[in-house]
């Protein structure tokens, strides 16, 4: 997808430079759900989701001590302290309606938790789009990126993309 950048901010109202005077502290950090999942029948976001990429986030998620959730295609938002059921759900199944509900399943989740915005981080520009018009229902601040925050760090400066 070419001119990614301005797609995400035209369509969808969303940044893709996290700037220095975001306070990240009000963020949710998040990724997307994926195909590959362990076979066990209920879990938490960690348990469940298991691929490559979620294992990094994760990873770097609990080095930094940052609350995170997963998009999912079912659930809306997946918190990493939440024990939800396996599922199959791709996100080509989704209909707009079924985006916009998930979208407002989130907003409200978000809004419970005292998060003012989120965080979408994913290797791919191209297969965020699916996430993205579910995000723009939540009507919320999101950044999108692709870089995970740095260790050591306390500015939102570091993590621009």
């Amino acid at each position: 997808m070419k001119n990614w950048r301005r797609v995400f901010k035209n369509r969808w109202s969303i940044e893709t430079k996290i700037s220095s005077k975001t306070d990240l502290s009000s963020f949710l950090w998040t990724t997307r759900c994926s195909k590959t999942k362990s076979r066990i029948s209920c879990g938490t976001p960690d348990v469940l989701y298991q691929s490559p990429l979620n294992l990094y986030f994760y990873r770097t998620m609990e080095e930094r001590s940052l609350p995170y959730g997963i998009l999912s295609d079912k659930y809306g938002l997946h918190m990493s302290d939440e024990i939800r059921d396996w599922y199959d759900v791709h996100p080509s199944a989704l209909s707009d309606a079924d985006k916009k509900r998930l979208g407002r399943k989130i907003q409200s989740k978000l809004k419970a938790r005292g998060f003012q915005g989120i965080v979408f981080y994913n290797n791919s520009p191209l297969r965020s789009v699916p996430y993205l018009e579910i995000l723009s229902f939540a009507e919320l601040p999101v950044i999108f990126t692709t870089r995970l925050p740095p260790g050591n760090s306390g500015t939102a400066k570091q993590y621009a993309n």
